[in-house]
C-alpha cells in the first residue's frame, strides 16, 4: 500500500525508467546504424552485438509490462470473484426479511391489525428472524395500533403519518423499503413495509419491520473479504454510507460530507455509482486504519427491495 506522494514517485520513477530505457535504445539503433556503414569485420560484429542487446532489452521492457497487465487482470478477478459473493449474500439476507414481514403480513390478515391477536403475530413475527429489531401495525391515517416487542409499545397511538415512508406506503399500498435513518438509542435502522388485507380484500393499514443495515451487511462483509486485502462498503443511491470497515464512516454521506471536502474524488465516485447499476472507478483516501492517503479502485454492483436500491463496493488499494 503506497501513500498518495509515494504513489506519484513510483510513477514518476517508472517513467523516468521507461524514459532512459527508451534514451538506450535510440543510442543502440542509432549506433547500429552507423556501425553498418562501415565494411569492417570488427564493426560488423558491434553492430550485430548491439542490435541483439537492443532486441533483448525491448523483450525484457515487454515482459514486464505483460507480467503488470496480467497482475491487474488477476487483482481484478478476485474482486470481481468477492463482490458477486458478497451481493448475492447481502441479497438473499434481504429476501430473508422481506419474507419473514410478508408471512407476519399475511397472518394479520386473519388476526387484523390491533388487539392481542394481533400483538401475538407480531410476537411470533419479531423472533422468526434474528435481524429483525422491531414490527408495528399502522392504520390507514398513520396511527400505531400494536407494536412488539416490549420496548416499543410506547409507539401505540402515535402518529407516523408524517414520515415519507409511511406517507408512501399508504399512498401505494404496495411493498416499500424506506432509506437509513437514524435511531433514537443509536445506530441506524431501515424499514420494510408491506400492506395488511382483509380476508374480503379490503385495505386494513401497513406492517413495518426494522432492521438494523450494518448487522445485516457486517457479517457478510468480513467474510467475504477475509483473508484477502480488499474491503467491502455499501452505500445508499443517495449516497448515505450503510456499511464501512470503519464504523465512524458509517451514517455519512458522501455527498457534500466536510469529512470528504478535500477529496473531491470521492463526491465524483459516489454520483457515478448512483447513477450506475456496476461500474469501475479509482480514487484517493485515506487507507484502511491508516492516516496515509492512497490510491483505490472500486467495481460494484446493486442489491435491493421494492424499487430501492444499495450499492455494494469491493475496495483495493494500490
Amino acid at each position: 500500500m503506497m501513500a498518495g506522494n509515494t504513489y506519484a514517485r513510483h510513477a514518476r520513477s517508472r517513467i523516468s525508467s521507461r524514459a532512459t530505457v527508451h534514451s538506450v535504445l535510440i543510442f543502440i539503433i542509432s549506433q547500429t546504424t552507423n556501425l553498418h556503414t562501415s565494411h569492417s569485420y570488427s564493426h560488423m560484429r558491434t553492430a550485430r552485438f548491439l542490435l541483439l542487446s537492443a532486441i533483448l532489452l525491448i523483450s525484457i521492457l515487454g515482459a514486464g509490462c505483460l507480467h503488470e497487465q496480467k497482475t491487474e487482470a488477476a487483482n481484478h478477478e478476485v474482486m470481481l470473484a468477492i463482490l458477486e459473493n458478497a451481493a448475492a449474500a447481502i441479497q438473499g439476507a434481504l429476501d430473508g426479511l422481506d419474507k419473514a414481514a410478508l408471512e407476519t403480513a399475511t397472518s394479520l390478515e386473519k388476526t387484523g391489525i390491533s388487539g392481542e391477536d394481533a400483538e401475538s403475530v407480531l410476537k411470533v413475527g419479531t423472533s422468526s428472524h434474528p435481524l429483525i429489531l422491531t414490527m408495528i401495525t399502522f392504520d390507514a391515517n398513520g396511527t400505531v395500533l400494536a407494536a412488539e416487542p416490549e420496548s416499543v409499545k410506547g409507539l401505540v397511538g402515535q402518529d407516523l403519518s408524517g414520515q415519507e415512508v409511511v406517507q408512501r406506503a399508504l399512498a401505494e399500498k404496495l411493498p416499500v423499503m424506506s432509506g437509513m435513518f437514524p435511531l433514537a438509542e443509536g445506530g441506524s435502522g431501515v424499514v420494510v413495509e408491506h400492506p395488511v388485507m382483509s380476508a374480503d380484500g379490503k385495505f386494513l393499514g401497513v406492517i413495518s419491520t426494522m432492521f438494523s443495515p450494518y448487522d445485516l451487511i457486517r457479517p457478510v462483509a468480513e467474510d467475504a473479504a477475509n483473508g484477502t486485502p480488499y474491503t467491502l462498503m455499501v452505500i445508499e443511491t443517495g449516497g448515505h454510507i450503510l456499511y464501512d470497515p470503519d464504523p465512524f464512516e458509517v451514517g455519512k454521506e458522501t455527498f457534500g460530507d466536510a469529512l470528504y471536502a478535500q477529496f473531491p474524488e470521492i463526491d465524483r465516485v459516489a454520483r457515478h455509482a448512483a447513477a450506475n447499476r456496476s461500474g469501475y472507478d479509482t480514487y484517493s483516501f485515506y487507507g484502511t486504519g491508516s492516516g496515509a492517503v492512497v490510491r483505490k479502485e472500486t467495481f460494484w454492483s446493486t442489491v435491493g427491495l421494492h424499487g430501492t436500491e444499495w450499492r455494494v463496493m469491493v475496495i483495493g488499494e494500490e
